[in-house]
């Protein structure tokens, strides 16, 4: 039976859910939006970011394994890892 509770209780694990909204970040032309995944009292690295190119609005969405033990911490992080992605991608970060 313990087998069984423990696969019961790993697969009726609710699913992680983003935090309070955070104000999005400009940087070189593109917008970065921390987002935040509350997880068992911590806060995965996660959001978006985008750029309207041309005509088209283009978005990537990203989560990270970095886990923080505060929110504002991992908002911290995003932004800081978005701004590094960036500068090593460009646009680059678009294509498929």
């Amino acid at each position: 039976m313990g087998l069984f509770n423990s696969l019961k209780a790993l697969l009726s694990t609710p699913a992680p859910t983003a935090t309070k909204q955070h104000e999005s970040v400009d940087y070189q032309g593109f917008s970065i939006t921390p987002e935040p995944i509350a997880e068992k009292g911590q806060y995965r690295v996660a959001g978006y970011i985008r750029k309207t190119v041309g005509e088209n609005a283009c978005e990537h969405r990203f989560i990270r394994s970095d886990v923080c033990m505060s929110e504002e911490q991992a908002v911290e992080l995003t932004i800081s890892k978005c701004q590094v992605f960036i500068d090593q991608l460009g646009e680059k970060i678009f294509e498929s």
